[in-house]
């Protein structure tokens, strides 16, 4: 019997996120299938596992003939879908910013054609992935899909709850080169869909004022910046205050690095939360982002799980009394946890083998 191809595609080309998880899992669970990954030459990955290169010949009979094919975005040139293959989404964050054919005001360029993409992609589907029972109507709704829904959690997650963790935020610390005693603050903003920069990805407003956030918190302190993937750059750097880790492969070890999260309407923050680290949310655009620009789920105030700061200044005096701030929200962040992480548990991974796969 010939045996079974499982395809992965993450982020265009990247090892990374929950196919990433997936991936890890079936090496263990079912060493009889044969894992395949769409990424470059430059792409770490794991002995047994093999490559393809995006948009190639290859890729394209890849896509046509395998068993499983596992996604966390919309595969753009997938035209047609071969007869054996099962599609699994994973996509790539907790709803909280409007997404799919929810998506009201669609300012970014390209974003009808994107949708044309979406559409055709979706209706490959088999299975989609929902973080939360809180999450899963949203999905439906905002992709019409009306195949089968997996409550599992998200497998990207299941680092953070894994036995391995603390030695993962050691090394990683060490590989930045950042003191053990450092406040390290992983300063992760999402896109800004009405600021596009010329060569096709997107401008960071740029409004954090670092002089001063680096005159008032506390000494040591050392902000990651982590740009979305279709941001042209992050804020430029302080010596020894700010480090662009916009690159870095998995942002789930930067969470585990990370002492605080700072950031605005990111999915990252559902993820943060599973560490049970603070977070303090800067929606410095908050009128004009829900209004204007992209649209929310949520009550915003309703919703957040730690201090909402609008300023520098403000930014600053958070991060400066962060266990005061955790505390004074800890009824919130619990709150929130439950509802929106409560399959989170180190385990989604297998759940997802289990249901699509077996073993």
């Amino acid at each position: 019997m010939k045996q079974k191809t499982v395809l992965f595609e993450s982020w265009r080309g990247k090892y990374a996120d929950s196919p990433r998880a997936i991936s890890e899992a079936l090496q263990k669970l079912r060493p009889d299938l044969k894992l395949v990954w769409v990424a470059d030459e430059s792409t770490r990955l794991p002995d047994g596992v093999a490559r393809v290169r995006r948009h190639t010949p290859e890729y394209f009979a890849r896509l046509y003939s395998c068993h499983y094919l596992i996604s966390n975005d919309v595969v753009s040139k997938h035209l047609v879908k071969g007869p054996r293959v099962r599609y699994l989404q994973t996509w790539h964050g907790t709803p909280f910013k409007t997404i799919g054919f929810d998506e009201e005001f669609r300012t970014y360029p390209g974003a009808a054609a994107h949708q044309k993409r979406l559409e055709r992609d979706i209706k490959k589907w088999d299975y989609l992935l929902s973080p939360a029972p809180s999450s899963s109507d949203i999905l439906r709704g905002a992709f019409r899909f009306d195949g089968e829904l997996l409550e599992t959690g998200y497998p990207r997650n299941d680092i953070l709850k894994s036995a391995e963790a603390p030695r993962i935020r050691e090394e990683v610390r060490k590989e930045l080169g950042l003191d053990p005693s450092a406040l390290v603050v992983l300063n992760a903003p999402t896109w800004r869909d009405d600021s596009p920069h010329p060569d096709g990805k997107f401008t960071d407003p740029g409004v954090l004022d670092l002089d001063l956030l680096q005159k008032t918190t506390p000494a040591g302190t050392v902000i990651l910046n982590r740009m979305h993937s279709v941001v042209k750059s992050a804020p430029p750097g302080r010596d020894g205050f700010t480090l662009d880790v916009s690159n870095y492969p998995d942002i789930a070890e930067l969470y585990l690095a990370a002492d605080v999260m700072v950031s605005d309407y990111s999915s990252a923050i559902f993820d943060f939360a599973v560490t049970g680290k603070p977070i303090v949310l800067f929606p410095y655009d908050l009128a004009r982002y829900r209004d204007n620009v992209r649209g929310l789920y949520y009550d915003y105030e309703e919703w957040a799980p730690g201090t909402i700061v609008t300023d520098t200044e403000s930014l600053g005096a958070a991060l400066s009394n962060l266990e005061e701030g955790h505390r004074a929200n800890a009824e919130r962040y619990r709150t929130f946890v439950s509802r929106f992480c409560p399959l989170d548990d180190g385990q989604a991974s297998i759940r997802v083998v289990e249901r699509v796969f077996g073993y």
